[in-house]
């Protein structure tokens, strides 16, 4: 069909090792979409993708994290299932998946070059896959021919260095040549069309969804995954609220983001509360038009057209607190200066619960006091932590493949909202904090949003950073 097929590293609030999935856009860079995997984590990462001749399969390296790019050959049918291991086909099914499936991996492949859905060519290693910062063997890859009946037939090998990355040089059909569909002078923004949001949330009643938050997340510009850190979570990425957009009452939506921007969405209730999170981003080109079916609906669905499509876009509506890059001391400790530090003061805290804005361990009194209470790290991100904490979240490394619906790693589960909802000491928050607060626990409670130092005692003072030099 023309389109590019890649490997994409996604992790935005969620295992940074398990997602290295397949992708595809087209060459304007229109439309990307996640082919299959990116809510799966066996195996971690598929590289070196080549399409199958004749064929809209592909096949693929399933690779480790930790070492370097070699696995086991996989054949990928998308038309079976987006994410199901029933869409793969192992073509060297004696050796596991490296990493997700086991470390002990005594020989492996690299490098497939499909000359027919049965037949590849390909890397071969006899020896054992050594993990970083170890080093494989120099001369451990030769050239080969397999196939999916479980032979192989070496075609060329080097005592010295390894052979890898095989290409054939023959006549091909040149590939089609797909036309943008971009206007020449485009705007700096690009339309979104939402079919139905309530394609892919369950058991939720219509009109439950009210508007959609569309969050800007930043590149990490950061050599280490958490210097400096930016939350409690660890390993976050800095990010800006840029708003609201409304939803109907069918689900649908029309809308106008900025262009080249990573963005991602959240459903909001009635709260403003987020009932689900995409922990993926996705972005337009400038004058691109695009549109979706649902919120983590089945991609083998077709979408309903929806009464927002008879409408002008809406704009995004900025937050009554602005559009900066987010930060905890701007944003949610006003609030606490209002209606906290009177009974959580410097002096003498009640329940020993500081929510001054007094600067400590890389945040603030009020952010540890808020948040120190469980770590959900890796595993410790599961229901029962989310249901205890004062402020839930997706931990670093978390496990959590497919976001469930609900909201409870984020406001609605949260256990301090719920005490102000019944009146902890007597507490009345005016509309616009609750929405801040909401804000900062569906934005995984990140402190800072920048990535220097400098930019974040900015931060701390509450000055305005503006958007950062990359975004």
């Amino acid at each position: 069909t023309g389109r590019i097929v890649y490997s994409r590293w996604d992790y935005i609030d969620r295992d940074a090792v398990t997602h290295q999935n397949v992708w595809a856009t087209r060459p304007d860079g229109t439309n990307p979409i996640a082919v299959w995997g990116n809510a799966t984590p066996n195996p971690h990462c598929a590289f070196q993708l080549q399409p199958i001749p004749g064929s809209n399969k592909i096949v693929f390296t399933a690779s480790a994290h930790h070492s370097i790019t070699a696995g086991s050959i996989v054949v990928l049918d998308p038309s079976v299932d987006n994410n199901a291991e029933a869409a793969l086909t192992r073509i060297t099914p004696e050796v596991p998946f490296p990493e997700s499936e086991t470390w002990d991996i005594p020989e492996y492949y690299a490098a497939p070059w499909p000359l027919s859905d049965t037949y590849f060519l390909a890397a071969y290693s006899p020896t054992p896959l050594v993990w970083e910062p170890g080093a494989n063997k120099r001369n451990a890859l030769g050239i080969y021919l397999i196939d999916a009946f479980g032979n192989r037939e070496l075609l060329y090998r080097d005592p010295d260095i390894g052979a890898t990355n095989p290409c054939p040089l023959r006549p091909r059909p040149v590939p089609p040549v797909v036309p943008s569909q971009l206007p020449e002078n485009p705007p700096d923004t690009g339309e979104m069309a939402l079919a139905d949001i309530y394609e892919g949330l369950g058991d939720i009643p219509r009109g439950s969804i009210k508007e959609l938050r569309i969050v800007q997340i930043f590149p990490k510009l950061t050599v280490v995954a958490d210097t400096p850190p930016i939350g409690i979570a660890r390993e976050e990425n800095a990010r800006a609220i840029l708003g609201t957009v409304p939803v109907e009452e069918d689900g649908s939506a029309y809308f106008t983001v900025p262009a080249r921007k990573p963005i991602l969405f959240q459903a909001l209730d009635e709260n403003g509360h987020a009932y689900q999170t995409m922990r993926t981003i996705t972005y337009v080109q400038p004058g691109e038009r695009v549109s979706c079916v649902g919120c983590h609906e089945t991609r083998m669905s077709a979408p309903p057209r929806g009464t927002a499509f008879e409408r002008p876009p809406s704009a995004i509506r900025p937050e009554e607190f602005g559009t900066e890059p987010f930060a905890f001391p701007v944003v949610v400790q006003p609030v606490l200066d209002r209606h906290c530090v009177g009974c959580h003061g410097s002096e003498d805290p009640q329940g020993g619960v500081n929510l001054t804005g007094t600067p400590h361990n890389n945040f603030s009194k009020a952010y540890w006091s808020l948040c120190g209470d469980v770590d959900f790290w890796g595993e410790g991100t599961n229901p029962e932590n989310a249901a205890k904490a004062l402020v839930p979240r997706f931990g670093a490394r978390n496990q959590i493949q497919v976001t469930p619906p609900g909201g409870q790693y984020g406001a609605r589960g949260s256990r301090l909202m719920a005490m102000l909802r019944d009146g902890h000491n007597d507490v009345e928050l005016e509309p616009h904090e609750w929405r801040r607060l909401a804000a900062w626990i569906d934005a995984n409670a990140v402190f800072h949003g920048a990535y220097t130092p400098e930019r974040q005692q900015m931060q701390m003072a509450g000055e305005p950073i503006g958007m950062p030099p990359i975004e």
